[in-house]
């Protein structure tokens, strides 16, 4: 009997532990989900390159510069750039779910490759907002080479080229 009532005490404080540790769910921010980011077009960029401004959320003011630049390829391939600032809207390059960011070709891709079709950031470009109590809203001005990453993805495999289906 003594050794129920002491399973069942120690089983009860984990859960309660367990339970406390979890916290409310207002305390998870955009922050912590991974690709969460707004994109805006930032005007018509030189030819075969998209002129974004990426929105990127941090629980600091401070995030790494290749953040924003991870989501701005990653909003060309998987989201699209919306109409703006003179710009027309543009289809993402992948428009089914034939190919979902979490395959393994994404995994290694965003690990580094993703970096050579980042044309540019502009200099003092960035704008800082707060976002909430714990939650900063980071937006960077960048430059992604859409015709070198269209390419790119077609020699993998990813998309199918234009020319083809005619």
């Amino acid at each position: 009997m003594k050794k129920h009532c002491l399973k069942v005490t120690l089983l009860t404080i984990f859960a309660s532990v367990f339970l406390y540790s979890c916290g409310p769910a207002s305390k998870i921010n955009r922050a912590d989900i991974p690709w969460t980011y707004e994109i805006e077009s930032a005007g018509v960029g030189s030819d075969g390159t998209y002129a974004l401004r990426v929105w990127s959320y941090s629980r600091t003011p401070e995030i790494s510069l290749e953040i924003p630049k991870k989501n701005a390829v990653h909003a060309v391939i998987f989201k699209g750039v919306p109409a703006g600032n003179g710009a027309t809207a543009q289809p993402p390059f992948i428009t089914d779910n034939s190919v979902s960011p979490d395959d393994p070709f994404f995994t290694g891709f965003f690990s580094g490759e993703y970096a050579r079709f980042i044309n540019s950031v502009a200099k003092n470009s960035v704008q800082i907002m707060k976002s909430g109590k714990r939650e900063y809203k980071i937006g960077y001005a960048i430059s992604v080479s859409k015709d070198e990453l269209r390419k790119y993805l077609e020699s993998q495999g990813i998309i199918k080229a234009l020319s083809e289906g005619f």
